[in-house]
């Protein structure tokens, strides 16, 4: 028995230090290992371990120990693209793991800041190099680069990025691999290379027979065991909103939507006036809507005692068209006092865009913190809290309404953590009728994003100091 357990031990030690040799590929990543065109693209969703892949190419050619290709001889120098500094070191890390005990033994490398940042390298003892790059600010380091491979693990964000690194590739008649899923970047012009023929394009939907490695006759199993099979997938689409299954599970061109954007919506089981229990974050978000002088706002108390917030809409205030300012700010008051909740005690309020300048029917953040103080008697710099703009900052830009839907699609799909009063007709009716289009169904949908600003992008751990109790 000792002698069994210190084989074990030795094996898990030597999957761990070169897990290329354990790895049970999956079709997929085979096909894409086997194909000897020299630009190719394996395209999948989330699930399928495409950077994986794309990795192993990378170390099998620096090495000249390919398991199904003829390759050029090292010494190579290849590059690997990433779209930020952050992803690259994601990236690197995984590189480490699969090649870090066949590099110069003087190879820097840790967790923090990976092969370091001044010109991260990866270095073999036979001369082959691998550069890590990104393309930041839309360029790359090119200056007389001549090189044997690249790999992007992200469409490139243009099609001028890819063509400067094709060149490069020219002159030694290199390899150029992308591992990626279209999203994040245009792809349109990828497509159109694919189809005429100048990418071998590999691309595979998640399906089941794509997630049983090559040889075995059963799927990958999670590290709890559950097995990758039909209803794990089942499952997986289940928790991706609708219009984003095409591409980031299945890894198709482009997004679809088909209907209305919350499925998961079920008036049946998510609409009550049952008060949460316990310690809530009250947060206010405000649409100045689409149509002149329309505004919402919309009251939402959050729980987030568990390990997943627990989102309940418990108040709303739609204005009239051309309301005034005033109007808005009484209409709001008056919905927090017949909730009894003063304007201190609310933890957080996020309005639109601020208007400074534009055409004068457009309401303002600014305006509109001037009225509520004025109702409050307070000096409008007193106030507290005050109104703060969304869209401004890290990740608050474009994907911020992809970003605020999947966070209230994760609240739907886990069992008694989204719940509407039913009170509030107008988002009721938004979230059961909203297709995607900037309609005035989606400016309620706003509102509801808006009071969720901190909770939608600030790291799910952090918790606010301040309290509301509500019984």
């Amino acid at each position: 028995m000792s002698a069994a357990l210190d084989l074990v031990r030795a094996l898990a030690a030597d999957a761990e230090a070169d897990p290329l040799r354990w790895i049970q590929w999956l079709p997929p990543q085979d096909e894409f290992h086997r194909d000897a065109r020299p630009v190719k693209l394996l395209r999948t969703g989330n699930q399928i371990g495409k950077t994986t892949a794309g990795l192993a190419e990378v170390h099998w050619r620096c090495m000249g120990l390919h398991p199904h290709l003829e390759t050029r001889q090292p010494p190579i120098e290849a590059w690997v693209i990433c779209a930020s500094w952050s992803q690259s070191l994601a990236i690197q890390a995984k590189f480490h793991a699969i090649a870090g005990r066949y590099l110069v033994a003087e190879t820097r490398f840790d967790a923090v800041n990976g092969f370091h940042a001044n010109r991260p390298t990866a270095r073999y003892p036979n001369g082959s190099i691998v550069r890590f790059k990104t393309t930041q600010q839309n360029s790359l380091d090119l200056a007389g680069a001549t090189i044997d491979l690249a790999m992007f693990d992200e469409p490139p964000k243009s099609p001028r990025i890819f063509e400067e690194v094709r060149k490069r590739l020219l002159r030694r008649q290199g390899v150029l691999l992308m591992c990626l899923t279209p999203v994040n970047a245009p792809c349109g012009w990828l497509r159109e290379l694919c189809e005429a023929g100048q990418v071998a394009d590999h691309h595979w939907r998640m399906e089941p027979e794509a997630l049983i490695p090559v040889g075995d006759t059963e799927p990958l199993e999670l590290p709890d065991g559950t097995p990758m099979d039909e209803a794990w997938i089942d499952e997986l689409r289940r928790n991706t909103l609708p219009q984003e299954v095409p591409v980031v599970v299945d890894g198709e061109w482009e997004m679809r939507v088909e209907g209305r954007v919350f499925s998961q919506f079920d008036a049946t089981t998510m609409i009550g006036d049952s008060p949460p229990e316990g310690e809530v974050t009250v947060c206010v978000g405000i649409d100045h809507g689409s149509k002149v002088g329309k505004q919402c706002a919309v009251l939402v108390l959050v729980d987030k005692s568990g390990d997943q917030d627990r989102v309940i809409i418990w108040d709303e205030y739609v204005g009239a068209e051309n309301t005034s300012t005033t109007d808005d700010a009484r209409g709001i008051l008056d919905m927090l006092r017949r909730n009894q909740i003063r304007w201190s005690q609310l933890d957080e309020v996020w309005g639109d865009r601020l208007y400074i300048r534009g055409p004068a029917d457009k309401k303002s953040n600014r305006d509109l913190i001037d009225a509520v103080a004025r109702l409050l008697r307070v000096p409008s710099a007193s106030l507290s809290p005050s109104i703060r703009t969304v869209k401004r900052g890290a990740g608050r830009g474009k994907g911020s309404v992809d970003a605020g839907c999947r966070y209230l699609h994760q609240a739907m799909v886990h069992d008694g953590h989204f719940q509407v009063h039913p009170r509030c007709e107008a988002v009721i009716d938004a979230l059961q009728k909203w297709d995607y289009r900037d309609d005035d169904y989606k400016d309620k949908i706003d509102a509801v994003r808006y009071a969720l600003q901190r909770q939608i992008f600030a790291p799910r751990r952090k918790r606010d100091r301040r309290r509301l109790y509500l019984y």
